[in-house]
């Protein structure tokens, strides 16, 4: 009797350790090559002069998580982040499937705690080092929570004070939590949760009264009309983000960027799917339903201040729809469906997760080709003019019809990738795109409001074709004409009058430039 519990306990192990290492193993396979992108090879250029760089001051948990990766790359070693990624998407995807241990099953929790940190609308907070800080902000708070489930309360304040000064956005999240708790009349559990989230509120205060490196998060001119405006965007933007016409278009589009490979582990992983057990029969907890409704809520509440991020499917900007995520993900694993139709929704969620995380292995692949074209460049490299140097082209990577990835479309990316590409400093380079136009002696950036005189000419790399080329004023114009334009979101697609534009220039105006 004794000898037949040792062989069931021992095949019940093997069975986990094998299921632990088969999501581990795809984790990696998702993540493996798959570069830097955008800030990135500013921090990293910025890193070249020691204490040159402060942009973590109000997130100060980030220089150890973050810096030193980044650090380490400062070689173009960038195969070292693709190693942080995996680590922190894994360490992400425990510390959240601890907390959903308490509601789900433990197929179900893993299951929920995957598909959240890989959702198919926040991808750039699982594939840019730099945008995960929210999803280990909130990882980190859900596994305070279960700390302090099981009454651990010094534990569960640690994690919760490692989880506030990871993230400026880690509000929501922890006064949600503290809901969770008061629903439950844990009133002391409560507090320990929110309370580090205080202390980091006032700390966040000071940085922002003694620097100004953090009052571009707020709106400059707030007014409860605006508030109530960005608020409605939110609400719009969030609904179109996660079931509208982009939701659905980036999963129409992934299977586009589907190989081989991922054909044949998609399917593989679904026929896993379906012939594992479903195990226990769970259904929504209603207290955590309204925990998750709040976040949702309070980080409306947080962007209508802000004033800057709309919830959108594609971008890097994609990274602030993560607070809904939690929701979703967790309706969508106990939706009330026969076990063939979960099948199909699975496979649809997997086979898109696959097809992004091909988009953003080649898109890393095409960054390094035009980094490569731009570091053998002889009249870049020979290039003494003091002059700037205006960059076309390679603006987004492009999924399907809509641009998606930022690469050369912001000015300070531009200059960072040349300077590291070309071993410079003494070299100025900027973005040229559509938003630009030249009136009246002035090429105008419509985005940002800049004007720069320009009374003769304008030096021009076009990153397409690899060739530097001097464009008189009088021809700036038709070559931006000439330019592929950028669409970042369908409606971009619309007639100018179209009714949905008008809305979304009433709620933001500042985005008459891309409308």
């Amino acid at each position: 009797m004794a000898l037949d519990k040792a062989i069931i306990t021992k095949t019940y192990l093997n069975k986990r350790y094998l299921y632990i290492l088969s999501y581990a193993f795809f984790v990696s396979y998702l993540l493996i090559n798959t570069g830097i992108y955008s800030d990135e090879f500013t921090i990293i250029n910025n890193l070249k002069s020691i204490g040159s760089y402060r942009v973590f001051d109000s997130r100060p948990i980030l220089y150890i998580t973050h810096l030193i990766p980044y650090y380490l790359a400062l070689n173009s070693n960038f195969f070292i982040i693709s190693i942080f990624k995996i680590l922190y998407n894994l360490v992400s995807i425990y510390l959240v499937y601890k907390f959903f241990s308490l509601y789900l099953d433990k197929r179900n929790a893993i299951l929920t705690s995957f598909l959240f940190v890989f959702y198919l609308s926040h991808d750039s907070t699982a594939y840019v080092l730099l945008g995960h800080y929210l999803v280990l902000s909130i990882a980190f708070y859900l596994f305070s929570f279960y700390l302090a489930f099981f009454s651990r309360m010094f534990e569960a304040f640690l994690v919760a004070l490692i989880a506030s000064f990871i993230s400026y956005g880690s509000f929501p999240v922890a006064l949600s939590l503290s809901l969770l708790f008061v629903l439950n009349k844990e009133y002391k559990k409560g507090s320990v949760i929110l309370i580090p989230n205080i202390l980091y509120i006032l700390y966040f205060i000071i940085m922002t009264i003694l620097s100004s490196t953090n009052s571009s998060k707020f709106s400059e001119s707030l007014t409860l009309t605006i508030v109530i405006k960005q608020f409605m965007l939110q609400i719009i933007t969030f609904t179109e983000a996660m079931i509208g016409p982009s939701m659905w278009l980036k999963i129409y589009y992934s299977f586009s960027q589907l190989s081989i490979i991922s054909w044949f582990i998609g399917g593989f992983l679904i026929i896993l799917f379906y012939f594992t057990p479903s195990g226990e029969s769970n259904k929504p907890n209603s207290k955590l339903l309204i925990c998750f409704f709040a976040m949702i809520i309070l980080s409306f509440i947080m962007f209508s201040v802000t004033g800057r991020y709309p919830q959108l499917t594609f971008n890097l900007g994609n990274r602030v729809t993560v607070y809904g995520s939690l929701l979703l993900t967790y309706l969508i694993v106990l939706m009330p469906l026969s076990k063939s139709m979960k099948t199909i929704v699975f496979a649809v969620m997997i086979f898109t997760i696959l097809g992004i995380s091909n988009h953003w292995k080649m898109w890393n692949a095409h960054q390094q080709v035009v980094i490569s074209n731009i570091k053998n460049n002889q009249a870049l490299k020979n290039y003494s003019d003091d002059r700037v140097i205006y960059v076309s082209g390679n603006q987004y990577s492009k999924y399907g019809k809509i641009s998606h990835i930022e690469f050369l479309s912001e000015n300070w990316v531009v200059s960072s990738v040349f300077k590291l590409a070309l071993e410079r400093d003494d070299i100025s380079a900027i973005s040229i795109n559509k938003r630009h136009k030249y009136i009246d002696g002035s090429l105008i950036d419509a985005k940002y409001n800049v004007k720069t005189k320009i009374d003769d000419h304008i030096n021009v790399y076009d990153s397409e074709k690899d060739k530097l080329f001097r464009l008189d004023v009088v021809e700036i114009n038709s070559y931006i004409d000439s330019l592929p334009p950028d669409t970042r979101h369908w409606i971009q697609m619309l007639d100018r009058e179209n009714f949905i534009k008008k809305i979304i220039l009433y709620l933001m105006p500042r985005l008459e430039y891309a409308l």
